[in-house]
């Protein structure tokens, strides 16, 4: 894999450059815009992509589940490995629930959340849903993330393994063991490999800890899509950040039925 060169990092570190360089992965990087969006782009919150013939995502109360994110991929740069090259992938979350359709005991329980994927797509607006009125929720009731339609642009990178991953302890050990006695260039290293921020596969940022260093899920090792808290625009509970991740072999079988999807805050 060609790395890309522009991995910056404070000179205290050049010498640990290499290493981390090795963890290098590309990444596609999501910017945003308040805007109206078409029933096809990708987006944040808005109206879905969604055929007549399927049945609308709900929750176990009967309730509609809210579109959070809907990713067009023939909009996106052929960038990352396994992930599709056209189709609609689409990210409902449970927006009644103050804990947003996540089960903190089965993070790839989707009765309050749901991952679709439409393969194919339905050019004729006449054979897709138009009014989505039936999901509006009341703003007393509502706990979702996203307070306005988003459209969205992508751009690609690369970048190396987060502080926050399950796995930076192992890669990172011998790092962080000589940086212990000056905090300063301690917390230096940790905001240079935060990986924060919005995008669709490369690593991680967490405001807690990696739900994949427990249980069942170190197999989820790719990440669909992480949103981050955005100004005014997005905002997890105080502050913090939702992940999805899948499995390579899920991904390459397109199948979103496990992914797992986590959200935590300050």
């Amino acid at each position: 894999m060609s790395v890309n060169n522009s991995l910056e990092l404070p000179e205290a570190f050049e010498q640990y450059k290499p290493l981390i360089e090795e963890t290098m992965k590309p990444v596609v990087l999501i910017d945003t815009e308040v805007s109206k969006t078409t029933l096809f782009q990708s987006k944040f919150a808005g109206d879905p992509y969604f055929p007549l013939s399927m049945e609308y995502p709900k929750n176990n109360d009967g309730h509609p589940l809210k579109l959070l994110a809907q990713i067009n991929f023939a909009e996106v740069p052929k960038h990352l490995p396994n992930f599709p090259e056209e189709g609609i992938l689409q990210f409902y979350i449970d927006g009644y629930d103050d804990v947003l359709g996540m089960d903190f005991d089965n993070g790839q329980n989707q009765e309050g959340f749901r991952v679709l994927f439409h393969e194919t797509i339905v050019h004729d607006e006449s054979q897709l849903v138009q009014d989505f009125s039936f999901v509006k929720i009341e703003d007393e009731e509502m706990f979702f993330p996203v307070e306005r339609e988003m459209a969205l642009s992508f751009k690609t990178n690369y970048e190396p393994l987060s502080i926050n991953d399950f796995r930076s302890n192992d890669m990172y050990g011998s790092i962080l063991t000589s940086l212990e006695d000056d905090e300063t260039l301690e917390d230096a290293f940790y905001d240079a490999l935060a990986s924060d921020g919005l995008k669709i596969g490369g690593y991680p940022f967490f405001t807690q800890e990696d739900p994949r260093a427990y249980g069942d899920y170190t197999d989820s090792t790719i990440m669909l899509l992480q949103i981050d808290s955005v100004g005014d625009d997005i905002l997890w509970g105080d502050c913090g950040v939702g992940n999805f991740f899948i499995t390579e072999e899920e991904l390459l079988n397109k199948d979103f039925s496990k992914v797992l999807y986590n959200w935590d805050c300050h």
